[in-house]
């Protein structure tokens, strides 16, 4: 029986995501082309993905690109859970929102704005300041 399970994402620039995760301090593996990585769930099941992030020490989580040209998150989020002592719901946000937070810098940037300040609130809300001369 498997155990993974689909997190539908709006992720589809890679470069932010992998700042993300290197911020996160979380391990990012991309397939070659022609080749998907083997993403790694309960008791040595697998499936493929176009990308995979290290989520502990035996799971990974599943990066599957879709039809409408965004990454879904797959993975056996009970082993992740039971390995890191982190609510799914909780890595899944963590990911996300470090993800939103380098979109939102990289898209001012383009534009000409300037990060003038980043703070992260109590609540964990991210506010960023930016300005254009």
């Amino acid at each position: 029986m498997s155990h993974f399970t689909q997190v539908e994402t709006k992720i589809n620039d890679l470069v932010a995501l992998k700042a993300a995760l290197e911020e996160l301090g979380l391990a990012f593996e991309e397939a070659t082309e022609g080749q998907l990585v083997k993403v790694r769930g309960w008791k040595g099941s697998t499936l493929t993905a176009d990308a995979k992030v290290k989520a502990s020490k035996s799971y990974d989580i599943g990066l599957q690109l879709t039809e409408e040209g965004t990454y879904k998150l797959v993975a056996d989020w009970w082993g992740i859970e039971e390995e890191t002592n982190e609510e799914a719901a909780k890595v899944q946000q963590r990911i996300v929102q470090c993800y939103a937070k380098h979109k939102v810098k990289a898209e001012v940037a383009k534009q000409g704005f300037t990060l003038d300040e980043e703070q992260v609130e109590a609540d964990g809300t991210i506010r960023l300041a930016v300005s254009k001369w």
